[in-house]
């Protein structure tokens, strides 16, 4: 039964990939452009992107931009401030003396952590396989 499935299965994907590999043809993809032009055209019909429309939406998003300004206190003076603190603490970063690591690049406390994480990986998938195959062997018989 299980074998017949897997013929089936591989027919159909034999004859399915024969077709759907072919070559698009110029009025092919003429009818596409077509399409999504056409496509296109209604979605701009049905969310109203008018040049009108489009300036109301520049206007209501520089309000919401204003008033996020009140509301947060970004000024032009508030701005400078972090601009001249942002350079401060980077003038200050910029000066100390560059840290030079000493001793081994390589840490051994680090490869044993990953070499026993890797053998209980190792011993569960082990475990997990030596489990179902005893499981599988032993049926009860009816």
């Amino acid at each position: 039964m299980f074998k017949k499935l897997i013929a089936t299965a591989a027919v159909v994907s034999l004859v399915g990939a024969g077709t759907a590999t072919a070559a698009p043809t110029a009025q092919g993809v003429k009818a596409d452009g077509l399409r999504l032009t056409g496509l296109a055209q209604r979605y701009e019909e049905l969310h109203g992107r008018t040049a009108l429309g489009l300036y109301a939406d520049g206007l209501r998003l520089t309000a919401m931009a204003q008033r996020y300004q009140e509301l947060h206190g970004y000024t032009p003076a508030a701005l400078r401030a972090d601009g001249l603190r942002w350079q401060a603490m980077a003038r200050a970063y910029a000066s100390r003396p560059a840290v030079t690591a000493t001793g081994s690049s390589f840490d051994w406390a680090d490869a044993g952590i990953g070499a026993a994480g890797g053998f209980v990986l190792f011993a569960g998938a082990a475990g997990a396989i030596v489990f179902a195959r005893r499981s599988r062997r032993t049926k009860l018989a009816l």
